[in-house]
């Protein structure tokens, strides 16, 4: 008995229906359930020569979607990642240099004026106390 082991075990697919996996299984059957209704719905109105071709060029689409991999990614991912790519972030990028030097100094010097604005208003907190308690201490 012989049991074939893949290289890597990222790449083992699970075989639910004859060897397809459930993916592809379910795309399959998208696909046989849009060649029927195409061929038998069309028959009618356009002959059956001419339904025959287009039901099997209808049902191309879902069938190749089952098998596609690009990248590791399936279709539905690569679909994602691309719609992401050319529409949500597109435009232009452009690089520019920052000096991590002036960075940091102007967040010291942000800080440090922060730091001074603090002190003023609890000086000022603790003055405006200081003259709440005279005048109740004089009243």
């Amino acid at each position: 008995m012989e049991c074939t082991v893949n290289r890597e075990i990222r790449n083992y697919r699970e075989g639910v229906v004859m060897g397809l996996s459930m993916r592809q299984t379910i795309w399959g059957g998208a696909a046989l359930i849009i060649a029927g209704a195409a061929n038998f719905g069309l028959r009618l109105f356009i002959g059956k020569e001419t339904a025959s071709v287009l039901c099997i060029l209808l049902a191309a689409l879902p069938a190749a979607i089952g098998f596609m991999s690009y990248q590791g990614l399936n279709f539905e991912q690569f679909a994602r990642a691309w719609l992401r790519t050319n529409f949500r972030h597109a435009g232009w990028y452009v690089y520019r240099a920052v000096s991590l030097y002036d960075t940091l100094h102007r967040a010291a010097v942000e800080e440090r004026k922060h730091n001074k604005r603090r002190k003023k208003t609890r000086k000022t907190k603790k003055e405006q106390k200081h003259n709440v308690v005279q005048k109740q201490k004089s009243a």
